[in-house]
């Protein structure tokens, strides 16, 4: 990491002295002014802390793929990819998945990093530049040394001796009376090991002999001889043959009778539930045979339902959403228990087991309820947003009556409306009404029409506040004049045992 980073810090530099310089007049509080001249396109320093994050990250990532992959699986031109997203890189760097994308994006131009969108799964892939993690002295020595003819791999026979003298050591007695030279493999400097004996090779040593001799050696003398490119090409052959053969030793053993297709979706299950439930946990090949023996059984119902493919397909995107939503809360959730994916002590106690209700077959009720929830919250808002637009309509309806009265009676009217006729300002209303909905369209014109009919006169009630108030007030006075006339008259009765009578 530090030889990617010095890499990375030279390439950065070298951006940031070839970027281009711009003028920039600053005004000084004495009303002068000055010239400053700043560079335009710089890197900021927190897209560099941004891409050592994601060095880190890809970094694990790699070395996890190598490990497990078999050998000739990954070469310069096709190396492993990070698969992540905005929000966990945010997390990692302290920052949101907005500013990561757009730093993201920011190193996608200055050829950092390439990427490729997964929108299905709302993440991407990322690749660092072979050039920043390797540099340009070791690539041009892997390209050189990948095309050069390799004839060692063409002959049936290979050398099998001891390497000689890999390194001297001398070792002193107790006595001090002689000294011994060791070796890596027991041989000293003259090719004899401690007890006096000879390395021998299986075949004896060939003379140094040009490409072309070696090949007709090889093919049975007057045969073809073989070019470099010929030769670069049946290497390459030769190292895709032997990870294939390591490839079918690593890969677990299918179901018998088995469709192509549906060993695709297999599969592609188990290989996602990989990546978001077991994340850097190894199993053995006899482990997956088992771990895809519970999918084939719990998840495909042995693949015995009728399906057509495209319902195959919406089956296959439905189960690895429920992964997803598995692996989102294990991740929120660390300290939570995950049980193995087949059974290993109690029969259907596995993850993938149908007879395990808080497994995987449990996600199918717990979507169930976040579905009636989110239409429950959907009705909610919908009603919400009507009962807004009801109060918005009417309020705007009160607003089209009252400019309607101010042009008849002259007064003056509000400014959106203050140069608008009566044509011109039903035109206006009934443009806003149309957009929100015949209904309301059809109220503006009853009222219009209604207004028309009594030549738009103010309503009796549609009195000023100040006139609203006294009136009230002059109300209340006089019932409570009343009321207190009331009493006094109550005072000139009497009481006789039977009722009140009047004197």
């Amino acid at each position: 990491m530090s030889d990617v980073m010095r890499r990375a810090s030279e390439a950065f530099n070298a951006h940031d002295n070839a970027c281009p310089t711009a003028e920039h007049i600053r005004k000084n509080k004495d009303l002068t002014e000055t010239v400053v001249t700043r560079r335009v396109g710089l890197i900021p320093e927190a897209i560099t802390t941004t891409f050592h994050t994601i060095l880190s990250e890809y970094v694990y990532a790699y070395n996890n793929q190598i490990k497990i992959a078999p050998d000739g699986t990954y070469h310069l031109g096709h190396l492993p990819a990070l698969r992540t997203n905005c929000v966990r890189l945010g997390f990692k760097c302290r920052i949101s998945d907005r500013t990561v994308r757009n730093h993201i994006d920011r190193l996608i131009d200055l050829k950092f990093l390439t990427k490729e969108f997964h929108g299905s799964l709302k993440a991407f892939e990322l690749w660092i530049s072979p050039k920043i993690l390797f540099g340009e002295a070791e690539i041009a020595e892997s390209k050189k040394a990948q095309n050069a003819p390799k004839t060692a791999l063409l002959g049936e026979k290979k050398k099998n001796f001891p390497h000689i003298c890999t390194y001297v050591k001398p070792l002193a007695k107790e006595k001090g009376s002689a000294d011994m030279l060791n070796s890596q493999h027991g041989f000293i400097s003259y090719g004899e090991n401690l007890n006096g004996e000879r390395g021998q090779a299986d075949n004896p040593a060939q003379p140094a002999e040009d490409t072309e001799s070696v090949l007709r050696e090889e093919i049975g003398g007057g045969g073809e001889i073989l070019s470099r490119e010929q030769i670069a090409a049946r290497n390459d052959q030769q190292r895709r043959a032997k990870a294939t053969q390591m490839l079918d030793a690593r890969r677990p053993k299918m179901p018998k009778g088995l469709k192509q297709k549906h060993m695709e979706y297999l599969l592609e299950f188990w290989i996602h539930a990989l990546r978001v439930l077991y994340t850097g946990r190894e199993f053995s090949v006899e482990q997956k045979t088992k771990a895809i023996a519970a999918i084939y059984a719990g998840v495909y119902n042995n693949f015995e339902d009728e399906r057509t493919d495209q319902q195959w397909v919406d089956f296959q995107v439905h189960q690895l959403s429920k992964l997803d939503k598995a692996g989102r809360y294990y991740d929120n959730n660390p300290g939570a228990y995950k049980c193995d994916p087949y059974a290993v002590y109690v029969p259907g106690k596995g993850y993938f087991d149908n007879a395990n209700t808080n497994g995987f077959i449990g996600i199918e009720g717990w979507i169930k309820k976040d579905s009636e929830r989110l239409a429950a919250n959907r009705s909610a808002h919908a009603s919400k947003r009507e009962l807004a637009k009801q109060n918005r309509c009417e309020r705007i309806l009160r607003t089209a009556r009252r400019d309607f009265e101010n042009l008849r009676a002259g007064t003056k009217l509000r400014i959106e409306v203050q140069y608008m006729n009566q044509l011109a300002l039903f035109k206006f209303y009934n443009t806003v009404f149309a957009g929100m909905g015949q209904e309301w369209q059809e109220k503006f014109c009853n009222q219009y029409l209604y207004q028309q009919s009594i030549d738009f006169a103010r309503p009796q009630f549609a009195k000023p506040r100040r006139q609203q108030e006294l009136a009230r007030k002059k109300q209340a006075s006089h019932i409570s004049e009343a009321t207190v006339q009331l009493i006094e008259d109550l005072k000139d009765w009497n009481y006789d045992g039977y009722g009140y009578d009047v004197d």
